[in-house]
């Protein structure tokens, strides 16, 4: 096989390594386009999605991890779990993935809105696991 026809060969390889990836990628991919760190496990990485895909919903969902009494990343949580995942300008908190009770809790009021649960009963639900 000669040199060019080397080249051309590894090109076209190359080429359908690529279309492979990118479709993969867009199948199953980071539509969100998610930091590294909210895509360490699938549990967070949804969590994540749904934080910035609904931010009202978990906007004054009260965070019982302590976050909303304690500075973290140079702020105290004011709206809830909606500040574990987002910053005040729309950008991505990394406290959340880091935090079991944030991701658990937010997976929970996800399910709470898809079964149709009004917002106020979702913060008393969460509320009362750790009010008592």
């Amino acid at each position: 096989m000669s040199k060019k026809a080397t080249f051309v060969l590894i090109g076209v390889i190359a080429m359908a390594i690529i279309s492979v990836v990118a479709i993969s990628s867009s199948k199953t991919g980071n539509a969100v386009n998610l930091p590294y760190y909210a895509t360490s496990n699938p549990t967070v990485k949804q969590a994540y999605e749904f934080a910035f895909k609904n931010p009202d919903a978990l906007d004054g969902v009260n965070c019982h991890c302590g976050c909303m009494e304690n500075v973290h990343n140079g702020r105290v949580h004011k709206r809830g779990l909606r500040d574990c995942f987002m910053t005040e300008d729309g950008g991505f908190e990394q406290h959340a993935s880091q935090c079991d009770m944030c991701i658990q809790d937010t997976l929970e009021v996800k399910s709470m809105i898809q079964s149709g649960i009004a917002k106020e009963q979702i913060k008393q639900t969460i509320d009362s696991k750790y009010i008592r």
